[in-house]
């Protein structure tokens, strides 16, 4: 087989091959696409993706859910917006005509929100808190995982008062 007549011998590439094949790829990496160089545009500043708050929603004198900004520097839990909630309008929100129907408690609610599917129990039977209080609490919710990026399309948020079974619910401004 040293002469020759064996099986044929395996082909690599010449250092003169090999240094055609760099020139070619470094020609088409440094030859540009035709795209010739232009100033930086301005358009303002970054958007970063953070929230600089967090949205709870008490109603109007209609009784409509209506946001309002809670200066948190984050967004915050689904739990979180909803203690913060319930803790009651502020000043500023009075002032703007806002009220709340969610009854003064010490008991915090139990929140599991499981990406899909978010499951509210409220501390409250069902003569306790208006469906208007229940809406709140589900607006502020949606309001977290709407601003947390999710799908509301996509994402089930079921209530259970400590006299009732699951509802599904959905915030009627929020849809």
């Amino acid at each position: 087989m040293a002469d020759g007549s064996g099986p044929s011998q395996a082909r690599h590439p010449t250092i003169r091959g090999r240094a055609a094949l760099l020139l070619t790829a470094a020609a088409l990496l440094f030859g540009g696409c035709g795209v010739s160089p232009s100033e930086v545009q301005y358009a303002g500043e970054a958007p970063t993706g953070l929230a600089e708050g967090t949205t709870v929603f008490f109603l109007d004198d209609d009784g409509t859910p209506t946001p309002s900004q809670r200066d948190t520097g984050r967004l915050g839990t689904v739990l979180g917006a909803v203690q913060l909630l319930m803790y009651g309008t502020s000043p500023p929100e009075v002032g703007d005509g806002l009220h709340t129907e969610i009854p003064d408690t010490t008991v915090s609610p139990s929140i599991v929100d499981a990406g899909e599917h978010v499951t509210i129990r409220l501390p409250f039977m069902s003569g306790d808190i208006s469906p208007e209080g229940i809406d709140q609490i589900v607006c502020t919710a949606m309001g977290v995982i709407a601003a947390s990026g999710r799908d509301l399309d996509r994402v089930e948020v079921v209530v259970s008062l400590t006299d009732t079974g699951p509802e599904e619910r959905s915030c009627p401004v929020l849809g």
